[in-house]
């Protein structure tokens, strides 16, 4: 995965998907593996909503002759936002027999890349007091170290709960 910074609060998530396979039936040398699928995915992606805004892919290498053919289909993506329900919303738009498991999985990943990629970028801005609540609840348990008592969102309340309630943006116990 590789997540760059775009500006004007929009990154590009990058996903490489590369198969090696050890298949002793091929003349493979040996100990050797013999590449299967090599999948990119590139997403332009609209924060704070997380509206993938373009979504592309290439197979630089694949198995089949029609594996190709599935590749327009990621474009469906587009409109979609990476948010609760993303899981599924990717696997029956592009899963199953509506697209490529690979590039399913691949996109899966990604989407916690984008989440993790555009904190990176965006999460602290230059001049804004670290962690609103509504900057934070997009991320809240999303992992371990992101879990509501967890230390990442801790770390990020406290600046909050030590202002006055007239300075906050956001009451601390709105619903996520």
């Amino acid at each position: 995965m590789k997540t760059s910074d775009l500006g004007d609060h929009t990154i590009e998530v990058e996903g490489d998907l590369i198969d090696h396979r050890y298949r002793p039936e091929h003349q493979v040398p040996s100990g050797g593996s013999e590449l299967i699928h090599h999948m990119v995915i590139r997403l332009k992606i609209k924060g704070p909503a997380m509206v993938i805004e373009q979504a592309e892919a290439t197979m630089p290498y694949h198995p089949r002759e029609e594996c190709p053919v599935v590749l327009p289909w990621i474009r469906k993506l587009e409109g979609m936002r990476i948010a609760p329900g993303f899981t599924m919303k990717v696997k029956r738009v592009i899963g199953g027999k509506n697209g490529c498991a690979h590039l399913t999985s691949l996109i899966l990943a990604m989407g916690e890349s984008a989440i993790q990629g555009y904190w990176s970028a965006y999460g602290v801005e230059k001049g804004k007091e670290r962690g609103r609540e509504q900057d934070l609840k997009q991320f809240i348990n999303t992992c371990y170290l992101w879990r509501e008592d967890g230390p990442i969102v801790k770390e990020f309340r406290e600046p909050l709960e030590s202002q006055v309630p007239s300075e906050r943006s956001e009451p601390l116990d709105s619903p996520a």
